[in-house]
């Protein structure tokens, strides 16, 4: 304190005043207000670290195990016997010959599927523009799985709509259960994925280009080759390489259509190792078929970071404005029209139409006009009051619920840590998250196994296992879809606040929420339907007790070969996937508006 006096002759009383604040106690507020904040954000680096690196590090440390089917915690010692056994096995060159034929393939009929897509619908006149890239995209609302199975209703070679109409007007045999009718699902169901980061490419290309070119009489298929192709490698380099990682760690459709005549890529084998039909499990190969995999998607996930370093040499959009010119198809615009509503009616609606058909029906039979009499909605009854299926409503219900909200919560603050640098590390932090995006399904799922069954802690065989598991495979996908709305919000807003005395939590609750809802909601809801119908770590970790919708799928599919009753479950399935999907899109477009 310090007295304040005035000098006159009559005598006053000091006046007390406030000593100004030292530069020591404004230090010591500051840390107490923060040490809450400290205090959080290390506890959740640490969540989000032991859920990216210790199931990776377990998978590691099972694979130098020379285990067989004992759990890689029950053997001593550390050795090379699953690496030695693996590489001089002839299985190995049978499942890489396979995989290498699946991938390539996959990649050849998506790219050039979507780059076909993508040029008619963005750069010329074709008709009915926008109904046709609805149907393109529409294959994202359908879980693999479901997917799978609707192929294999339309495509077996016994009874199959699709395989009776080739085999009456060519004389044809086709069967999707083999190597090239695996190829074709999968290229069908990629081309969505492809078709989303072309089309932007393709709409940014000036017509400047085009136009010079077609002045000096330059065929289009020209043009194409020498001037559209170079300027979106980009876009098909990172398109290409993401839907390599993709088709590596699927797993539905390698399973489903594959299995049946023992044609194993890498993903299915691992599942095989793991949960044998007969004889015991042998967790050291399945860890080393792993670990490969695994190296191999990391290795092009770096890849296509590094090949799209250098973007000056591809920048086409600069200040000056220019609009849109679309190529006229003059005489070809009708009949590319019909080629190309034929060819969304064979892949999207005449699978989910088999489908539909076959829930609807007392018996596996071929879509016919005399059947439609004896359609039914049996088999739905049957469903819904199958014995313990409120059980596995419930337990669906408590995966997905839980896993969209707690991913959407972790991802929103890795996010906004990374993005507002909030501690040392934050960026590294959401960097090491980019370690998930190349680990496939049944790697990771594989990995959460072993550490449960060694952890003390009863995880094991209830559903919170899975939702773990989910939580650690979607989170580098929920940070990405939270990060452009979070870079979008001015530092300033926060600050101003913080200056009246906002608290945290004021600030949080009547700024960053109202602000990131859009986000918030749509990241939430595309975690809801990937957790639904993600089939292979909820397969692996599943159990009597905590048996979701996407196993008794599998399970009535592939077991009990109950189709009808099996395709009233997928379209339940497909519906609330189809729902949340629409609703992201709806989101999204009113965001870009």
């Amino acid at each position: 304190m310090s007295l304040n006096t005035t000098p006159t002759d009559e005598h006053v009383v000091p006046e007390l005043q406030d000593d100004p604040p030292t530069a020591h106690d404004r230090t010591k507020r500051v840390a107490v207000r923060s040490w809450p904040r400290i205090l959080i954000n290390t506890v959740l680096a640490i969540v989000v670290a032991y859920l990216v690196v210790v199931p990776l590090l377990i998978l590691v440390y099972s694979s130098l195990k020379d285990s067989g089917s004992d759990l890689p915690f029950q053997v001593p010692g550390l050795s090379f016997a699953n690496y030695i056994a693996v590489f001089t096995t002839s299985t190995l060159f049978s499942v890489i010959l396979n995989t290498l034929l699946y991938v390539v393939g996959t990649l050849i009929v998506s790219l050039i599927l979507s780059l076909v897509t993508a040029y008619l619908f963005v750069r010329t006149d074709i008709p009915g523009r926008r109904i046709l890239e609805s149907l393109t995209l529409a294959p994202m609302a359908i879980p693999v799985t479901v997917g799978a199975i609707a192929w294999a209703l339309v495509a077996n070679p016994v009874n199959g709509p699709l395989a009776i109409i080739i085999r009456q007007l060519f004389g044809l045999q086709i069967d999707v259960y083999t190597l090239p009718g695996m190829i074709l699902v999968m290229g069908l169901f990629g081309v969505p994925t492809m078709y989303l980061m072309i089309a932007p490419a393709l709409a940014s290309i000036g017509p400047e280009f085009e136009e010079a070119a077609a002045t000096l009489g330059t065929p289009l298929w020209s043009r194409l080759r020498l001037i559209v192709l170079p300027l979106i490698r980009p876009a098909l380099s990172s398109a290409s390489i993401l839907l390599i990682v993709v088709v590596l760690e699927g797993f539905a459709i390698p399973a489903l259509l594959g299995l049946p005549k023992q044609i194993f890529v890498f993903s299915s084998l691992i599942q095989q190792y793991l949960q044998p039909p007969t004889g015991a499990a042998d967790y050291g190969k399945a860890s080393t078929y792993g670990i490969i995999i695994l190296a191999i998607t990391l290795a092009l996930t770096l890849i296509s970071n590094h090949g799209t370093r250098d973007a000056s040499r591809f920048k086409v959009v600069t200040g000056k404005g220019y609009k849109r010119a679309r190529t006229p198809l003059g005489a070809w615009r009708i009949p590319i029209a019909a080629i190309v509503w034929f060819y969304m009616i064979l892949s999207v609606l005449l699978p989910v139409l088999a489908l539909v058909w076959t829930s609807l029906s007392p018996n596996n039979r071929p879509i016919s006009l005399s059947g439609l009499s004896t359609l039914t909605l049996d088999n739905y009854v049957r469903f819904l009051t199958g014995d313990g299926m409120g059980q596995i409503l419930w337990n669906t219900a408590q995966v997905v619920l839980v896993t969209a909200t707690v991913t959407t919560a972790l991802a929103t603050w890795i996010a906004l840590a990374a993005s507002r640098n909030s501690f040392p590390g934050s960026r590294l932090l959401m960097e090491s998250t980019t370690l998930v995006l190349g680990i496939p399904s049944i790697v990771l799922g594989a990995g959460v196994l072993f550490l449960y069954l060694f952890l003390p802690v009863p995880l094991y065989g209830t559903v919170w296992i899975i939702v773990i598991a989910l939580v650690t495979r979607f989170l580098p996908r929920g940070a990405r879809l939270m990060q452009p709305a979070i870079m979008q919000i001015d530092e300033g807003l926060t600050e101003a606040a913080r200056v009246t005395g906002a608290t945290p939590f004021t600030i949080t609750r009547t700024i960053m929420l109202p602000l990131l809802r859009p986000a918030l909601l749509k990241t939430w809801l595309w975690v809801f339907a990937h957790a639904l119908g993600e089939l292979p770590i909820a397969l692996l970790l599943t159990s009597s007790y905590n048996k979701t919708l996407v196993v008794e799928l599998w399970d009535s599919f592939t077991t009990s070969a109950n189709y009808p009753q099996a395709c009233a479950l997928a379209v339940v399935v497909l519906i609330i996937s189809a729902g949340a999907t629409l609703v992201v899109n709806r989101i999204g477009t009113k965001g870009e508006s």
